[in-house]
């Protein structure tokens, strides 16, 4: 471990991890056979679609892995069909392998099909607020970063406080989170990405590394372990999208933005391979912000049998960003742009390097159970000069995580059961020093934290009558930090203790009613926590905070979900009641440090509204498609029980929450081939202390976005694409810092800006 200590040889590692994998995987792909993958938007493979010559009797049909074989010697024109989705038809040529993407008919817009709590059931029977981006939605926006795509989901809020500096709050909860992502859970590929102490760091991630986004909105810890805020999965690569191509992507914009992607994708009917290099820099609209970020990922899939897939993945993050800080209103009014005083001279910035690698088999025996094994391990390396203090840290993990799903049938009625678990160990070293001039000085103080977590789930789910699911589901979560300070300059007070947290048991109840085709109605109630993270526990000024206690809650909620106005318009309405005990708030003393306070009881009501509506589609005429979707949220969250130091903050609104937000986006396709992409977002004024005595401007935000594809011929295409962010150039924040010392609340976001892309790619093989 100690050579991995070493930035060096840590890239050197990396690099040749990388090249053997890549040469294991050039090393076994097969390109002598000829066939289809057939799959839906949401990457599910398609059983028993005809796939015929066209103008022949000539066919066959795709089994349960959606995959078929032809028998074909010259190009060929085939045709694809299947019920409930649009049949397409495409030319093949022999010794290729395409993956085909049926589209659903009119009438089964509604049915998408979702993972949620593991059942991979149509969302229209899910209990739950769950959402889905695709990755047809994620190229709509920005491509520099993931906030507006995600601020389309109503109950979500998600902030860019600088330059790679995110935040992500979901139901209210970053009031716990002063910087990062906190108090969720968020898994990648499958395997947990936020480590076992609580922390997420989620801007080691290019948008080349996430192509598919399912949120859970409240808790979902009957499945998926601690966090109140819920649940955000992604996927790097979607099936669907494969394809034997070649991708280059360039970007350049406003306040020096560069950046370049390179997407390799391999595929034949036993594996695929996918390569992905990005790298964005950028300059910063405010003083001292600059970032740069390299990213290296390589995916493979192997396909030994139809019913078994090995899956490996291996990701490569280097992230350096210098941080502005927060200003008070006079610097603020004075020069929006400049940095807090002191952040470039103390050379205040974030070097984060990052390698995870992860193997995971699916497996299903018989045609009842179907089971999923993954082991990770990943080590970081953190370097964080700020104004007040200097810190490294090194983190090592190695985990697993086990799902077994067993399809049932009791008297007629069909179910599931599921169980499996997860468990994370996590080895930590911190360091923290003085900061001289942006330059490690005297140690503070140094702990080695050992932390285990450990969660077992079950579920089990039936139809007792015809369209009615009961979903019941428990786990059982388990944390321990065992925290060794072997250096304490401050106390001189070294010390050693475990902090082993009360095992907690979270059950959950759902009961869903479809009430016809494509109109549903849910309940479910559930508990949630959410236990201290390492960064909590161990402050920045060289406390432990022991007596910091879990946070615990029920959510109670109805859904509705269906199609309107014969199928043209969806929509999705969330009415819940969250009653959290404990919730941990976080303040700044007189020196600036962060620290972290549990703040009795919240009260946390609220609405969301998701409509998606098809508003033309048609063959002919100047404008061809054009859809609408609005996402409102009302959330009415405050402190319902609060007394801290003799101030009494009871009936307070929450900070960090506004109470109403809207997002409105327009989606239009012109007859030349163009599309025009126009995104509204309106947000309240947020409190920013728990005394409601400062709050954030109201603003309006309007964004717009083109991209516009060619394609010359078979094998290669250009798209060109760029857009206008802040288009009404609103003075706003886009991140605040809650309970700030010294009223520093405020992280400016960027003026009206611009950026422009090019895009080309090369089918190296005929498709």
């Amino acid at each position: 471990m100690e050579f991995l200590r070493n930035k060096a040889g840590f890239k050197w590692l990396t690099l040749r991890l990388g090249i053997s994998t890549m040469l294991l995987f050039f090393s076994i792909i097969v390109k002598s056979q000829t066939g289809v993958i057939v799959l839906d938007k949401s990457a599910k493979p398609i059983a028993g679609a005809s796939v015929k010559v066209k103008d022949s009797n000539v066919g066959t049909t795709t089994d349960e892995k959606g995959t078929a074989l032809l028998n074909i010697s010259s190009p060929t024109v085939i045709i694809i069909s299947h019920i409930g989705f649009e049949s397409t038809e495409t030319l093949m040529v022999p010794g290729v392998w395409r993956t085909i993407t049926l589209e659903a008919m009119i009438s089964a817009l509604s049915d998408v099909v979702v993972e949620g709590f593991l059942t991979g059931r149509d969302l229209n029977e899910q209990a739950g607020s769950i959402s889905t981006i695709n990755l047809e939605s994620l190229k709509r926006f920005d491509q520099a970063s993931l906030v507006q795509a995600v601020n389309t989901v109503p109950g979500i809020r998600f902030e860019e406080r600088a330059v790679g500096s995110y935040r992500i709050s979901i139901r209210g909860s970053s009031v716990r989170s002063p910087f990062g992502v906190r108090n969720l859970k968020v898994y990648w590929n499958g395997i947990p990405f936020t480590e076992p102490g609580g922390n997420t760091f989620i801007n080691l991630l290019d948008l080349t590394n996430i192509a598919h986004i399912e949120i859970i909105k409240g808790p979902a810890s009957s499945i998926y372990g601690a966090g109140t805020g819920g649940v955000i999965k992604l996927k790097s690569t979607v099936p669907a999208e494969l394809n034997n191509s070649l991708q280059l992507t360039t970007t350049a914009g406003s306040f020096g933005l560069l950046k370049s992607d390179l997407l390799f994708n391999q595929l034949d009917s036993k594996s695929s391979f996918t390569l992905k290099l990005a790298r964005q820099k950028a300059d910063g609209y405010r003083d001292h912000n600059a970032m740069d970020r390299k990213t290296f990922e390589i995916e493979g899939l192997l396909f030994p049998k139809s019913n078994q897939t090995l899956a490996v993945s291996l990701l490569y993050s280097d992230l350096f960003y210098e941080i502005p800080g927060a200003l008070n209103p006079a610097q603020r009014e004075e020069n929006r742009k400049q940095a807090r005083p002191g952040s470039a001279e103390r050379y205040a910035s974030i070097d984060n390097q990052y390698l995870l690698a992860k193997v995971s088999y699916e497996f299903d025996y018989g045609t009842d159970w179907h089971s999923k094994f993954s082991v990770f391990g990943s080590k970081l390396n953190f370097e964080n000069p700020f104004n007040l203090d200097y810190k490294i840290d090194e983190q090592s993990i190695i985990g697993s995580r086990l799902e077994i799903i067993k399809d049932i049938n009791i008297q007629g009625k069909e179910g599931s059961v599921i169980f499996g678990g997860e468990i994370q160990n996590s080895n930590f070293n911190g360091k923290n020093f003085g900061n001289v001039l942006g330059v490690a000085d005297t140690i503070n103080f140094e702990d080695n934290i050992d932390s285990k977590q450990s969660l077992l789930f079950a579920s089990f789910e039936i139809e007792p009558i015809k369209d009615l699911f009961v979903n019941a589901s428990v786990s059982r979560n388990a944390l321990n930090y065992d925290i060794d300070r072997v250096v304490d300059k401050i106390n001189n007070n070294p010390q050693r203790f475990n902090k082993e947290f009360e095992t907690v048991w979270a059950p959950r109840l759902a009961i869903s009613k479809k009430l016809s085709d494509h109109n549903s109605i849910h309940f479910s109630i559930s508990k949630g926590f959410s236990p201290p993270t390492t960064t909590e526990v161990r402050t920045n000024e060289g406390s432990i905070n022991r007596d910091l206690q879990p946070e615990k809650g029920i959510n109670y909620e109805w859904n509705f979900r269906g199609d309107l106005l014969q199928n043209k318009v969806t929509y999705d309405l969330a009415l819940f009641r969250f009653d959290l005990k404990e919730s941990i708030s976080s303040y700044t003393n007189q020196d600036g440090v962060v620290l972290f306070r549990n703040a009795g009881k919240n009260l946390q009501n609220g609405l969301e509204l998701q409509l998606n509506a098809e508003l033309l589609n048609q063959e002919q005429g100047y404008l061809r498609k054009a859809s609408a979707s609005v996402a409102y949220t009302y959330h009415d969250f405050i402190y319902d029980e609060f007394i801290n130091n003799g101030d009494d903050f009871s009936g307070n609104a929450l900070p960090g929450t506004a109470k109403n937000v809207v997002n409105l986006l327009v989606h239009t396709e012109l007859s030349t081939g163009l599309n025009l992409n126009f995104n509204y977002h309106y947000s309240d004024a947020i409190p920013l202390n728990d005394g409601n005595t400062v709050y954030s401007r109201p603003y309006n935000l309007l964004n717009m976005t083109f991209n516009y594809p060619m394609t010359f011929n078979k094998k290669l295409g250009i798209e060109f694409f760029g857009g206008m962010n802040n288009i009404f150039d609103v003075d706003y924040s886009l991140g605040n810092d809650l309970n700030a010392f010294g009223n520093r609340y405020f992280q400016p976001a960027p003026e009206r800006n611009y950026f422009f892309g090019l895009k080309l790619k090369f089918n190296y093989r005929e498709q």
